[in-house]
């Protein structure tokens, strides 16, 4: 099945983390000619890179490594933010809904732009593919991402303290450690794609320009969609909106063992979006500050020098 299938993959969105890659996988796949994969991060062409054995405990606790069952529903496959396939059959079968309607059938997985060993493994399996990075302001997307972690209970405490813990790790990889400044040196990570394809396959858009209509006109025009208005009748709300726990040192124990993962599975879906907007706040959510925005550009520099 995974040769046939696969060579209708001709479209991917690599990154980069915290840059609106929820939004463009959101609003594309509400275009009738585009198939994207159900698992939204199969993180399939970064597997030489990660490892899920040596992720931490905490990531483990929170994410779903054993995709068996999932893979084994009949088409459509359910929706599912992330996943870590190694096996191509695996990886086949999140595309086995694609039909010759879909012009566009694709995949986005954030960790593709960081991976050293992506660029070279996709142009391998899909030399012709299309390939859209978003970026931001790297010490935007840097406060985005401590925000992330804080609200799910991975770090505590103020954005320079999470940072420069983080640049302490003495294991620095995706799934042990957040990789704050890694995922924010665009230059080297770009450099990488540029040297295995070539500029007409690569778009790279601005995360802020997610929010203009002729972004996406553009957008279907480059990758040969019947044009349509993929933002008709969405409000000005982000997908991916943030907030913080009420009570933090809570959310760290459940997420620490696991138990929220467990706990937000049982629960009926109706209940467990009234608990959910009880125990987070967006009022609890800093803004970063000018001394932190200093701080952070001169770690970021550091880091890349």
């Amino acid at each position: 099945m995974s040769q046939g299938t696969l060579k209708r993959v001709n479209f991917f969105v690599i990154g980069a983390a915290k840059c609106g890659t929820t939004t463009l996988h959101a609003r594309l796949n509400r275009h009738p000619e585009v198939f994207l994969s159900p698992l939204k991060e199969p993180n399939y062409h970064s597997r030489a890179d990660l490892d899920p054995n040596r992720f931490s405990k905490a990531f483990k606790a929170n994410t779903k490594l054993d995709h068996a069952d999932y893979l084994a529903l009949p088409d459509p496959l359910p929706e599912r933010q992330v996943g870590f396939l190694r096996d191509v059959e695996e990886y086949a079968r999140l595309f086995s809904g694609a039909t010759d309607s879909h012009r566009v059938v694709g995949e986005c997985s954030t960790s593709y732009l960081w991976s050293p060993s992506a660029p070279e493994s996709l142009r391998r399996d899909h030399p012709d593919a299309r390939i859209v990075v978003s970026l931001r302001d790297p010490v935007e997307r840097i406060f985005s991402h401590y925000l992330m972690a804080r609200k799910y209970g991975f770090v505590k405490g103020s954005v320079l303290e999470a940072v420069r813990e983080d640049m302490n790790h003495p294991d620095p990889s995706w799934g042990r450690s957040e990789l704050f400044l890694e995922l924010s040196r665009y230059e080297a990570q770009l450099a990488r794609w540029k040297a295995v394809f070539p500029p007409e396959q690569l778009m790279v858009l601005q995360s802020k320009d997610l929010r203009k209509e002729e972004t996406w006109w553009t957008l279907q025009e480059w990758l040969g969609l019947t044009p349509m208005d993929l933002l008709a009748g969405e409000g000005a709300q982000n997908v991916n909106t943030a907030g913080l726990s009420r009570f933090e040192g809570l959310n760290r124990i459940l997420t620490q063992t696991g138990l929220k993962h467990v706990l937000g599975a049982a629960l009926p879906s109706g209940l467990k979006q009234r608990l959910l907007g009880w125990y987070y706040s967006a009022d609890a959510v800093p803004q970063m500050t000018e001394e932190e925005r200093k701080a952070l550009t001169a770690l970021l520099a550091q880091a890349q020098s």
